[in-house]
């Protein structure tokens, strides 16, 4: 069987009866003039033999890498499946390279990823998750990102960071109030709450937010109230086996996300307690799953697929040559905005 030769730019070259270097000009838009007919030619033989261009000989030669790095921390959490689709939307029609590493929360997985994006020469990289609160992290992490903004790496957070970088703030604490005001709008008065890794910056700003709800409100914050989570499904299983024994002091439970909020609700139907009926149950997120529960989740919508196309827009805007073709709203926004989306998983006690 014959073995079918890779096309190269002399191939080219050939057919269109013009030097490799004419070639080159025409496949990367260079400034060096060619004639119309000369162009023709050659984007007609391209066509022909079907020619691909060797993209990391162009990256080279342009000294760019078109690579964007979007560091995760749980790739099967829908709350960062849909950033990424939004992400991936925009660039995609740029040319971008977009690798995706999925960290889990883990300190060293993070910074290897870094240092990966790094010598790879990545040109923008998304931090999607929330701070990982270590020292170890802050001053590691902090030594990466001067060195990636020395060569004019451009990165992005989708929450606060403690470094010089663009942070999109999700306003964290404004959901946890938000959605724990409306449970006490409800009447409701004894609560639970699912907590996240403690680890994450996100977890201590939602859990800051239904403390400052409560005692606003006059109602008694107990400690072993607050469960541990870890934002997962599972989590929120684990967490539901945890709730059952104060069941009979509390009317509602407001659970860190959505994800672990569907994980508890599970849990409690497969022990036969019933929602709303028995307790109330809440989450922060908004991701798609959320309205296909049973019953459907009432929770803080953050418009994520709409964020994750903002951030790719502002990447493109930072790195592509035709950035006056993108509408950017993220440059001066401090807070993504959000909706309270009431459903059936919440029971009105006045």
């Amino acid at each position: 069987m014959e073995v079918k030769k890779n096309i190269s730019i002399k191939d080219v070259a050939k057919l269109a009866g013009v030097s490799p270097s004419t070639v080159s000009r025409v496949v990367n838009n260079s400034d060096h003039p060619v004639n119309s007919k000369t162009r023709k030619d050659v984007k007609k033989a391209i066509n022909k033999l079907n020619y691909q261009p060797n993209r990391m000989a162009q990256g080279l030669i342009k000294n760019r890498s078109k690579m964007i790095g979007v560091i995760v921390h749980d790739i099967s959490d829908e709350y960062f499946a849909e950033l990424l689709k939004g992400i991936e939307e925009i660039t995609f029609d740029y040319d971008y390279i977009t690798n995706i590493f999925n960290t889990n929360r883990d300190i060293e997985k993070e910074l290897k990823a870094i240092n990966i994006l790094d010598a790879y020469q990545a040109e923008a990289i998304v931090l999607t998750g929330g701070y990982l609160r270590d020292d170890y992290y802050k001053q590691t992490m902090g030594k990466h990102i001067k060195q990636l903004k020395n060569r004019n790496c451009h990165i992005v957070s989708v929450s606060s960071h403690p470094f010089e970088i663009k942070n999109i703030e999700l306003a964290n604490k404004l959901a946890a109030r938000n959605i724990t005001g409306y449970l006490i709008d409800k009447g409701h008065r004894s609560f639970a709450y699912v907590n996240g890794p403690e680890i994450l910056e996100t977890t201590q700003e939602r859990l800051c937010g239904f403390k400052t709800t409560l005692k606003k409100n006059d109602i008694e914050i107990q400690d072993d109230l607050i469960i541990p989570g870890d934002f997962s499904f599972e989590g929120g299983r684990r967490a539901a086996s945890e709730l059952l024994k104060y069941l009979e002091d509390i009317t509602a439970v407001v659970v860190v996300n959505d994800q672990a909020a569907l994980g508890l609700m599970w849990e409690l139907r497969q022990k036969g307690i019933k929602i709303p009926d028995t307790i109330s149950v809440v989450g922060i997120g908004g991701i798609p799953a959320s309205k296909y529960s049973y019953p459907p989740l009432t929770t803080i919508v953050l418009p994520l697929y709409s964020l994750g196309k903002e951030i790719g827009k502002y990447i493109v805007s930072k790195l592509d040559s035709k950035k006056e073709t993108i509408d950017i709203i993220i440059e001066d926004r401090e807070y993504l905005q959000m909706n309270l989306v009431e459903r059936q998983s919440v029971k009105e006690l006045i």
